[in-house]
């Protein structure tokens, strides 16, 4: 299902609080896009909005669907299967790997039998190479194999749109690349969208589609990576190439 999420003037308000204030941005099918800025500049704050995590202000989030002939229709977001994957992984420590991937589907209302459960937590298990651990809890792994864990089960429900919220916060560099890598692999191997928060500028652009710059409330500039070396305001353009802010200019 090729398909694009459009979103316009989304606004958040907490009280008198401005938090975003009119953000434009565009999703597509099957490509990762980033969402960068300095901290506190609402970008987690986007994300969840998308998920429906929280209530906007204003503004709207729309799909369409993209037929084959090229033919644009619209669609409900409830076609959209959203999953987000927390920064910290927030696996339960109670649960075991299985349990913990198992979760989203023993929630909700997926009128899944038991060993129906059971086969598609094991088969997701198998695909990203974590089967011999489901019997383990989380403070038996490793940190990488718990992050592992975490992506199952944003996978689990099959969404075709999966968040990701600073997936590389606190990680070594060769930690770092190893979970970008993983967002690319799986990226391709089920086919789903991804949008991650990050403040690993430029690393993340490895990977990505595209990049999204969130600032004062606004979406400043989105395209892709290769597209900033056209940007006129040199300030900007190295910020965007570096991530370090020139106070004077930003």
């Amino acid at each position: 299902m090729n398909f694009q999420i459009n979103i316009h003037g989304l606004s958040k308000h907490f009280g008198q609080n401005v938090i975003l204030d009119g953000v434009d941005l565009q999703i597509n099918s099957e490509t990762i896009t980033a969402i960068i800025g300095k901290s506190g500049t609402g970008k987690s704050v986007l994300m969840k909005l998308i998920a429906g995590i929280i209530k906007k202000t204003s503004g709207t989030i729309e799909c369409v669907q993209i037929l084959e002939n090229g033919e644009v229709i619209p669609t409900s977001l409830d076609e959209i299967r959203f999953s987000y994957m927390f920064q910290n992984n927030a696996l339960f420590d109670s649960l075991t790997a299985f349990e913990n991937v198992a979760l989203p589907l023993v929630e909700a209302d997926f009128s899944l039998s038991k060993s129906k459960v059971e086969e598609k937590v094991n088969h997701l298990l198998e695909q990203l190479d974590i089967i011999d651990s489901r019997n383990r809890y989380p403070g038996e792994l490793s940190g990488g194999m718990n992050k592992r864990i975490a992506f199952a089960r944003a996978l689990v429900t099959e969404p075709k749109v999966v968040l990701f919220d600073e997936p590389t916060t606190g990680l070594d560099p060769e930690r770092k690349f190893a979970v970008f890598d993983m967002i690319q692999k799986y990226k391709n191997q089920f086919g789903f969208s991804a949008l991650l928060v990050s403040h690993d500028i430029p690393d993340v652009y490895e990977i990505v589609d595209s990049i999204a710059w969130l600032d004062q409330g606004k979406i400043q500039f989105s395209g892709k990576p290769e597209s900033i070396d056209l940007i006129s305001e040199i300030s900007i353009r190295e910020y965007l190439k570096t991530g370090r802010i020139n106070q004077s200019h930003l």
